[in-house]
């Protein structure tokens, strides 16, 4: 097998769920590309699928999207989260529910160098939410997780994540799916940051609000939002056209 060798349970399980709905090939050379790419459906298209950041497919998109191809990008929000640790042996010490719930605003840190590609009429971004287990082996010592990341050592090692169940799917395609991330409240009217950190606190969670200045940033960066006028310290922004 080709790229292979580090690929994840929860990669390999959602890359062969979409080879078989769209009848295409996995793990596909193409030309004197310096990538291997996930999926390459019968009619020549590419599905890419990224459980983690999505910043790191932006090299590989724009060399897709080039040669004139169109690009699903097929990103994970695990939604609801269950953790199983086992010990060294392989028996189970416990199961329990993760009390965090991730959301899409946690992936607007990943479309920072992708604004370009996603609005590009052949790009699809497709997010699934959806239910997961993560498996852990217990450690003797508290040890550093396997991609070096952790700032305080623990004493379990992530031996992957496991797909229990798609939830529900949500399709990026165009402009106004974009703009949707938006509050219905402030859509068409002038805002400021502090007035969409306030209604993305009633529409979603206040856990979301931090993402506020981002979402602008990247809406900005799409194009689709500019600044409409500017009052002492405040900046007002609406929605372009």
């Amino acid at each position: 097998m080709i790229n292979t060798f580090n690929e994840s349970k929860l990669h390999l399980k959602l890359k062969n769920l979409y080879a078989l709905e769209y009848n295409g090939k996995t793990e596909v050379k193409l030309d004197d590309a310096p990538w291997i790419f996930d999926i390459i459906t019968e009619d020549g298209n590419a599905i890419e699928i990224q459980t983690s950041n999505l910043s790191s497919l932006t090299e590989k998109c724009e060399y897709l999207l080039e040669s004139g191809r169109k690009v699903r990008i097929v990103h994970t929000v695990f939604e609801e989260k269950v953790i199983e640790t086992y010990e060294g042996n392989g028996n189970l010490l416990h199961r329990k529910k993760s009390p965090k719930k991730a959301s899409l605003f946690d992936s607007l840190r990943g479309m920072t160098k992708l604004c370009h590609v996603l609005t590009n009429k052949n790009c699809t971004l497709e997010i699934l939410y959806v239910r997961i287990t993560e498996e852990r082996r217990k450690t003797d010592g508290d040890v550093q997780s396997k991609n070096k990341s952790r700032r305080h050592l623990k004493d379990w090692i992530s031996e992957g994540k496991r797909l229990e169940e798609i939830l529900r799917k949500e399709r990026f395609e165009k402009p106004q799916d974009y703009l949707s991330l938006l509050p219905d409240e402030i859509r068409g009217t002038e805002f400021r940051l502090c007035d969409l950190q306030r209604e993305i606190k009633k529409a979603r969670s206040a856990r979301d609000t931090k993402w506020a200045s981002l979402l602008i940033w990247i809406l900005m960066k799409m194009n689709l939002l500019e600044v409409s006028r500017t009052q002492g310290r405040s900046r007002f922004f609406r929605i372009k056209g």
